[in-house]
């Protein structure tokens, strides 16, 4: 992927609701707050792109200083040939879950989430 690739996604992130804090970008939705750090899997311009995903509540204090690779909830997606596309498409399955409830019900949708004990006690 090129750095191009890496600008769309991170422009589609903040477009769509993602927000800086603490160097990381999240999104509030509901309850929840979902982490989404952009990363590249080697070295290079070319290197392709993933994101890693992760999903805090208030309820699991404290709220995570490291980003997604902190939450209770944690993800890889890789972005593939289409980076805006398919972070598009992670973006519409995780602003629906918005509540434990959904997120109970969501997880399947998320396949490949690690779920620490934590978080699997509120579910």
């Amino acid at each position: 992927m090129s750095t191009a690739d890496r600008t769309a996604v991170v422009k589609l992130l903040k477009a769509r609701g993602a927000k800086a804090r603490r160097g990381h970008l999240r999104i509030p939705v509901g309850e929840l707050l979902w982490y989404v750090d952009v990363l590249a899997d080697g070295v290079g311009p070319t290197a392709p792109l993933r994101l890693e995903v992760g999903c805090w509540t208030s309820a699991l204090p404290p709220e995570p200083d490291g980003g997604a690779v902190d939450c209770p909830l944690l993800l890889d997606v890789p972005l593939g040939a289409d980076p805006v596309g398919a972070t598009t498409a992670l973006l519409d399955r995780v602003t629906a879950i918005g509540d434990l409830g959904a997120l109970r019900g969501g997880l399947a949708e998320l396949p490949g989430a690690l779920v620490d004990q934590r978080l699997r006690d509120l579910l």
